[in-house]
């Protein structure tokens, strides 16, 4: 079973590793994702995570609960995101998911708030 914070370390931090191949370990191919009501299935997630993997120098995730019970996931983190233009942003982040029968994230759905103002 995979973590969302596996899955953001591979997907944002690891770039030795493809987008693709970082997928494949950690999301379904029947993936969708909903943050703050606005729904992405695969391809647009994926789309999402290679613009900002190329546009953040570095990233900090901090797992502040975390709870599975089957194939359901809930997790709340935050995420220190540097961009490559010098400017950090901090969200927290609100996930329910779910997880396919090989524990990879199949569908999840997120709130994010900004967690400390941008500079």
């Amino acid at each position: 079973m995979t973590t969302l914070r596996d899955a953001l370390a591979d997907l944002l931090e690891n770039h030795d590793l493809p987008v693709d191949e970082a997928a494949d370990r950690h999301i379904s191919p029947d993936f969708r994702q909903r943050t703050n009501g606005q729904w992405d299935d695969r391809a647009g997630f994926l789309a999402r995570i290679t613009h900002l993997r190329s546009n953040t120098q570095e990233v900090t995730i901090t797992v502040l609960d975390e709870i599975t019970d089957g194939s359901r996931y809930a997790e709340r983190h935050l995420i220190d995101l540097l961009g490559a233009d010098g400017r950090r942003v901090v969200h927290e982040v609100y996930v329910f998911a779910a997880l396919d029968s090989d524990g990879r994230f199949v569908r999840i759905e997120e709130a994010t708030v900004m967690a400390e103002p941008t500079s």
